[in-house]
């Protein structure tokens, strides 16, 4: 497995930047007003993740080849998550299963006390990501939330179909703090 290295302006390439914290305050208010906001949002960042893999696929960035670690650096880079960790693949029956753990998830870390899951947003992004890409349906739900309690996030993607995972259990990234004279994020990444 070749390690690759991303430039992080392509995240921000025809893109809109918007704080954290802006984001979980409006997850907070779709909260209250909606009570199925978790599948609705779901559904929606399923679809953007999809446009977003075929945006790279289209540009040349993104294939089969590198498809779950570019999402993985992209999730990172990005400030959904602090770290991720590839803790499991599982291949088999006409499927790939992966579990992956995420420290510091952009909701699960900043709601608070929750009954449920916070961060299905985060698991319909990667769902709609891998399935541009392969081309077969992929389901994500999140199995631990930090907001309901559990030490970490931690999502299991199902991915319909078996595909060659480009990435390896024990696989991590982590966001370093960006820099700002060169005006990047730096993702570092390794085997643990």
């Amino acid at each position: 497995m070749v390690r690759r290295s991303y430039d992080v302006r392509i995240l921000t390439e025809d893109a809109v930047l918007i704080d954290r914290q802006v984001i979980v305050d409006l997850y907070m208010g779709f909260e209250k007003l909606l009570r199925f906001v978790g599948g609705l949002l779901y559904t929606s960042s399923k679809k953007a993740g999809r446009l977003t893999a075929r945006r790279m696929i289209n540009k040349g960035l993104l294939s089969r080849e590198n498809a779950i670690d570019m999402l993985l650096w992209s999730f990172t880079a990005a400030g959904y998550a602090e770290r991720t960790v590839v803790e499991r693949i599982e291949k088999g029956r006409g499927r790939t299963e992966i579990t992956i753990r995420v420290e510091g998830a952009l909701l699960g870390s900043r709601v608070g006390k929750r009954r449920r899951p916070v961060d299905q947003p985060l698991a319909g992004y990667l769902a709609g990501w891998l399935e541009e890409v392969y081309g077969v349906r992929v389901d994500a739900r999140e199995t631990s939330c930090i907001a309901k309690g559990d030490p970490v996030c931690r999502f299991e993607i199902k991915v319909h179909g078996e595909i060659e995972p480009d990435v390896a259990e024990g696989e991590t990234y982590e966001r370093l703090q960006p820099n700002a004279e060169a005006g990047t994020t730096t993702v570092s990444a390794a085997v643990e």
